[in-house]
């Protein structure tokens, strides 16, 4: 199928990328594949392309009787283009990576095309990940959708360019953290997860300790678990329950 002037590929860095598995914005919508692009603000050149394509959206809507006359998506509740250096709809700062950038959010239904830089597909969800770099290539369409209007970003495919710093903290291993505290603990008197110091004196009694063999221990009233002594027979109990 032949591109329209409503289509657009776009260089960029990668963020929040859903390209093998759909995933759900909330409990009441649909899953689908995404991924967003990052653009540079210094890229004119990319940004009047997307800007065309955006406003090829609009008269396309236009024509089919969408909207009854054009609007500016800009102004819209969720522009196609949107400034990364604004706050999030919680009014909160976005991540270090949207500085200084524009951003689109496309998703689809439909599982789109994944390749690299020779155009052969990407298997592996580990090759594409949020923090690389890539071609992006969506179509602008307009919507009316219960009184709300506006231009929205369907994707089509993404073709990986490079490699880049991931974005998002990784998950801690083992190795990690054992690495981060240098070495070896010296042992802690009874820390959890640490051998505690051994007792030099023998317990009198003490759950699960054991009685010195040496000499015989004396006779235990009724602590729970002291083994007796075996080398002198233990004596009578005086309040014997019958048994």
């Amino acid at each position: 199928m032949a591109p329209t002037n409503r289509d657009v590929t776009a260089y960029g860095r990668l963020s929040f990328v859903h390209l093998f598995t759909p995933r759900k914005a909330n409990d009441q919508s649909d899953a689908k594949y995404s991924v967003t692009l990052l653009i540079p603000k210094n890229d004119t050149a990319t940004l009047q392309r997307v800007q065309a394509a955006i406003q090829a959206a609009v008269d396309d809507a236009v024509n089919r009787g969408t909207f009854k006359q054009p609007i500016d998506p800009a102004h819209t509740k969720y522009p196609p283009l949107r400034d990364g250096d604004s706050l999030t709809d919680n009014g909160e700062q976005r991540g270090p990576e949207f500085a200084g950038h524009y951003y689109i959010a496309a998703s689809t239904k439909k599982q789109p095309f994944t390749v690299d830089g020779a155009l052969n597909p990407i298997i592996d969800p580990e090759e594409v990940y949020s923090g690389a770099y890539g071609n992006v290539a969506v179509q602008f369409f307009g919507y009316e959708n219960s009184g709300n209007k506006g231009v929205s970003a369907a994707l089509v495919g993404v073709q990986k360019v490079k490699d880049g710093e991931r974005l998002g903290a990784p998950e801690l291993e083992a190795a990690d953290v054992f690495s981060a505290l240098g070495g070896a603990p010296a042992p802690a008197q009874g820390g959890f997860g640490q051998p505690a110091a051994p007792q030099q004196q023998p317990q009198q009694g003490g759950f699960g300790a054991p009685q010195s063999f040496g000499q015989p221990a004396a006779p235990q009233q009724g602590g729970f678990g002291a083994p007796q002594s075996f080398g002198q027979p233990a004596a009578p109990q005086q309040n014997n329950l019958g048994f």
